[in-house]
């Protein structure tokens, strides 16, 4: 067996027996509320009782011999999670935590050491070190502080007692030479489950202590330990924890060529790629690929959290983010790979050069108009094209794969053109369409396939939603092209942002200028509606783009059903409380001083026209009519909008609309 020991121990014994030390490669602090609430609903539960113990769960010690500190040294190879929320459990009843030491850690260290130990001198240096797991131990604390803080000083006493004598970890001491790695797998404990990442970094340590090369098998296990330290880092670099499986799967579809399974990394990963088999025991291509997997864990959290990347990449990343396309993040995480081998120093300061961001930008907005055409004006479900998408990803990684079996299509052998290969092809996923059936041309020759973006789809999807209720309110593509037509009308002069992309929300961010439910005497003569179409035709004008209006603050929806202008109180009609809100309220309260169908029209025609030139799409051909777009505004109803059957009789045609479509597309604040 590899345990020379094996004893119950209480928490004061833990205390006082032993000086523990957190090895370098593991994880920081992760448990969560539900994990602290467990421990706080044990403790209660134990001293509520008269007597009795309590099992509290295992921990896996390594000897190391005398510590300097007269006690036993030891490595703490599993329970870091337990034991650091037993120590700031400790502090918050106002005892003395457990004494740990975070080797080589110290943002960890140090915010430990001022939680649990009455260290109010590190405070200035907590700033310096703010990550997710430094802010978790912070949050950890404040938990048990705010449960501790109703209880008087008898029954903070009888809660210490408990958890200092009745509380008991089995504690495992492992041989030495035992690599507890090979059994780590099987390990069982009450907390929180071992992530797939977790899970792999065992399975690698186990084939790197069976193979037949035993030294080179212990270099390999050396290099996991090394990466393994610095994907913790990255993923817990930042104010919120990244996925690890998130990660992981980013980075197996371009390492590894696989199907798009959802169980992949949880099976085939470990039956197959990396199983037990002596066979897979190559400390060689496991060396290299623990390292890979180190320099995507820099670049995953660059992409998440961009600060630290060129202004200009930070810009094209928030508008990419506004789309929630996942499906593309393997292909863009595998493109900063690529483009950070032109300088191994961009992985830590990716800002201190900058001839990288120009194909990266491209293929961001590349990847931005696929989501925007494809995904959410066709209407489309989210997994189209992934397939493609993980086979650029794949041949990014790879130089020199095909990027289809019959396809003599490669990237390019340097970074930037491999990169702007995968843009281009991601374009051609968009728009690419064949010129002719008998000559099979397209309009990109290398890429001989028609793309994903049907116009006619787009159509037929605000058809769809104007037939069936909400029409462009709730849509993500009508939210996408509100929220830019406000940035549009922003500018770039330094203007204050009105209303933020995280800010936007349907219910308390979008009123409908002509309202849901209006008064008829506020509105009978600006919009009208009879006859047995009266409420299709009504929801057809109610739910149209032009009809929607992002408010610079929450909807009151006591002022969203008063009129126009006018009224009982016109002090309080919408004109006027427009003209001192966003941008697009400003606007349409300057161009019009009445609202009716015709403004509802020319300002939908307007932001559609900006939204075609905006992502690079066409609807409706600039030599057609403007009545042209009446059908993608208005859906069944556009013949009956066209004919005056909402205005009173008064036709909703190109003279009608030409003026105020120009006025919309020209005018905005100074």
């Amino acid at each position: 067996m590899g345990f020379e020991n094996a004893q119950l121990a209480t928490i004061a014994d833990i205390q006082h027996t032993y000086h523990l030390q957190i090895p370098e490669y593991q994880r920081g602090y992760a448990w969560v509320q539900a994990q602290w609430e467990d421990l706080w609903n044990d403790l209660i539960n134990v001293a509520s009782r008269p007597s009795g113990d309590h099992y509290a769960g295992t921990l896996m010690f390594r000897p190391l011999g005398a510590s300097p500190h007269g006690r036993e040294g030891v490595e703490v190879v599993d329970g870091q999670q337990r034991l650091t929320t037993i120590s700031l459990l400790l502090r918050s009843l106002v005892q003395t935590g457990i004494a740990i030491e975070f080797q080589n850690n110290e943002p960890l260290q140090t915010y430990f050491d001022y939680f649990t130990a009455s260290r109010p001198d590190l405070a200035p240096r907590l700033g310096q070190f703010v990550s997710f797991y430094g802010k978790n131990i912070e949050n950890a604390a404040g938990f048990f502080a705010e449960k501790v803080a109703v209880l008087d000083d008898t029954a903070r006493k009888q809660l210490a007692d408990a958890l200092l004598g009745r509380f008991k970890l089995f504690i495992l001491t492992i041989k030495p030479g035992f690599d507890v790695h090979v059994a780590f797998e099987t390990i069982n404990n009450r907390g929180k489950p071992l992530t797939i990442l977790e899970k792999l970094k065992n399975r690698l340590i186990y084939l790197s202590s069976i193979a037949s090369d035993q030294q080179a098998g212990q270099h390999a296990a050396a290099e996991i330990h090394r990466s393994w330290k610095g994907i913790y880092h990255w993923l817990g670099k930042g104010p919120l924890l990244l996925d690890d499986d998130n990660f992981l799967r980013a980075h197996s579809m371009g390492w590894f060529r696989h199907e798009n399974n959802a169980e992949w990394l949880s099976t085939q990963l470990f039956d197959e790629v990396f199983s037990s088999s002596p066979t897979c025991a190559n400390p060689a291509y496991i060396a290299t690929y623990v390292r890979s997997l180190e320099t995507a864990a820099a670049w995953w959290f660059h992409l998440n959290h961009p600060s630290r990347l060129p202004p200009e990449v930070q810009r094209q990343l928030q508008s990419f983010k506004r789309t929630a396309f996942a499906s593309v993040r393997p292909l863009l995480l595998w493109s900063l790979i690529r483009l950070g081998s032109l300088d191994v120093r961009l992985v830590s300061e990716p800002a201190q050069r900058s001839d990288w961001c120009a194909p990266f930008i491209s293929l961001l907005q590349q990847a931005e108009r696929f989501a925007v055409l494809v995904l959410m004006a066709n209407d489309r479900r989210s997994n189209i094209g992934q397939n493609d998408l993980n086979r650029s990803a794949y041949c990014l990684a790879n130089p020199g794969e095909r990027l289809y079996p019959n396809s003599t299509a490669t990237h390019p052998a340097d970074a930037i053109g491999a990169v702007e290969f995968s843009r281009d092809h991601l374009k051609s996923l968009v728009d690419n369409w064949q010129i002719g059936d008998a000559l099979k041309s397209y309009a990109d020759d290398r890429f001989e396939w028609s793309g994903y973006f049907d116009d006619v789809k787009v159509c037929n999807a605000a058809a769809d939603r104007l037939r069936s209720g909400n029409g462009f309110y709730s849509w993500s593509f009508g939210k996408l092209i509100i929220h830019e037509w406000e940035q549009q009308l922003r500018g770039d002069k330094g203007l204050p942002d009105k209303k933020p992309w995280d800010k936007f929300s349907w219910d308390q961010s979008v009123e409908h200028i002509y309202p849901q439910n209006p008064a008829a005497s506020d509105w009978s003569e600006a919009i009208t509606f009879d006859g047995r179409t009266s409420s299709a035709l009504k929801n057809s004008v109610v739910n149209s783009l032009g009809n929607l209006l992002l408010l610079s603050g929450s909807r009151n929806s006591s002022l969203s059903n008063r009129p126009y202008r006018g009224g009982a109180e016109p002090d309080k009609a919408k004109a006027l409380r427009y003209q001192a809100g966003s941008y697009s309220e400003w606007q349409v309260a300057h161009v019009c001083p009445d609202w009716n169908v015709a403004a509802i029209a020319a300002r939908g025609i307007a932001m559609m026209r900006f939204a075609e030139k905006r992502w690079g799409f066409q609807l409706v051909s600039p030599e057609d009519k403007l009545t042209a777009w009446l059908p993608i505004l208005f859906g069944d109803q556009a013949d009956s909008i066209k004919e005056g059957k909402a205005s009173g009789g008064h036709a909703v045609d190109g003279r009608t609309l030409r003026r105020l479509v120009e006025r919309f597309e020209t005018e905005r604040p100074r």
